[in-house]
């Protein structure tokens, strides 16, 4: 007789799930979460240094929401320049949702910053990271649309890994300087994993019908499954 295989969950489902449990969580500041925060928190706040505050305070303006909108508006506004209409309005669409679905989580969960170790004052609530959600974003398009298209595999491993390195540095600057719990940078990291899944489903499924109505000439290295 043939085994009888457990189905697995989608990993969209497992990762909605863990976002949920953590907001909750975070909502009702629950004793247990308040450990695991300060247990992760504990390693990277213990030594504190001159050079090493510069530094992740550097890293934390860089990825600033503020800065992400630029970004983002210069990667519309060259990609429409350079008559890709339809990515430039998936990017305009991808990045203005989804940054209004990270303000509107951050006020359902309304969980207040800390108020221990904290080198640089924050306002509003801290759940999730709005730094970390951006970064994930911007990466996530940048990469989707330069790199995922490079001919050589060592060449999308690289940027991946400069990317993982990226929001790493971008976490973990969050949480030296006593912005966000680590909670919160990890809720982030699974927000702008759900978010840029559904993104992508939606520019496989509905990139060609909106290409064919922006782009009357598209450039070849934009087109979809046309011949040359």
């Amino acid at each position: 007789m043939k085994r009888l295989t457990k189905r697995r969950p989608p990993a969209i489902l497992v990762v909605a799930g863990l976002l949920l449990i953590l907001a909750l969580l975070a909502h009702f500041q629950a004793a247990p979460l308040t450990f695991i925060d300060q247990t992760l928190a504990t390693p990277l706040q213990t030594i504190v240094t001159p050079t090493k505050t510069f530094l992740l305070r550097l890293i934390s303006v860089i990825a600033q929401p503020s800065m992400a909108v630029l970004y983002a508006v210069v990667l519309i506004g060259g990609l429409w320049y350079f008559q890709h209409r339809a990515a430039a309005v998936w990017v305009l669409v991808t990045f203005g949702i989804g940054g209004a679905g990270s303000w509107l989580l951050k006020f359902l969960v309304a969980r207040p910053r800390p108020t221990a170790h904290v080198l640089v004052a924050e306002n509003g609530y801290s759940f999730p990271s709005g730094h970390v959600f951006s970064a994930v974003m911007i990466i996530s398009l940048l990469y989707y649309l330069f790199a995922r298209p490079l001919p050589r595999l060592w060449q999308r491993l690289g940027c991946l890994l400069g990317a993982g390195i990226w929001l790493g540095l971008v976490v973990a600057a969050r949480v030296y300087l006593g912005a966000h719990y680590p909670s919160d940078t990890i809720a982030a990291l699974l927000l702008g994993y759900l978010w840029i899944r559904l993104a992508l489903w939606l520019y496989q499924h509905y990139y060609p019908q909106l290409q064919a109505r922006l782009e009357s000439n598209p450039a070849p290295n934009m087109r979809h499954g046309q011949k040359k």
